[in-house]
């Protein structure tokens, strides 16, 4: 026998801080790595440039990940305002029987083969 009963919930949108943070960074990484390639370096520097793409791409990343918080803070108060209602139709297809107490497993003894191996060891 089912029973069906209908219940108002709220619905409310949410946002994935994670995958907006290390889209953000991974992004910023990317971004400050390519910059490296638009401007020389000079003849005779101290550095080279594997060493100012990798800092390029560690301050590109710190930055991209701050926008990447940033913007999911401000898409969660945009989510929090969009809220809305719906009914849900919950429906038991079956009864569950009343709990009752579960007798104990009987114990079973030990049989003439597994004594034999016992005795082996």
């Amino acid at each position: 026998m089912a029973s069906e009963t209908q219940q108002t919930v709220e619905l409310q949108r949410s946002v994935r801080y994670g995958r907006l943070l290390i889209g953000g960074a991974i992004l910023g990484g990317a971004l400050g790595a390519l910059i490296t390639l638009f401007f020389p370096i000079p003849e005779g520097a101290l550095y080279t440039m594997r060493q100012i793409a990798g800092f390029m791409l560690l301050i590109g990343a710190v930055i991209g990940l701050a926008i990447g918080g940033v913007l999911s803070l401000v898409l969660t108060a945009v989510a929090k305002r969009k809220r809305g209602t719906a009914v849900v139709d919950h429906v038991v297809a079956h009864e569950v029987p009343a709990a009752t107490e579960t007798p104990e497993a009987p114990e079973v003894p030990e049989s003439e083969s597994a004594q034999e191996v016992n005795d082996t060891k």
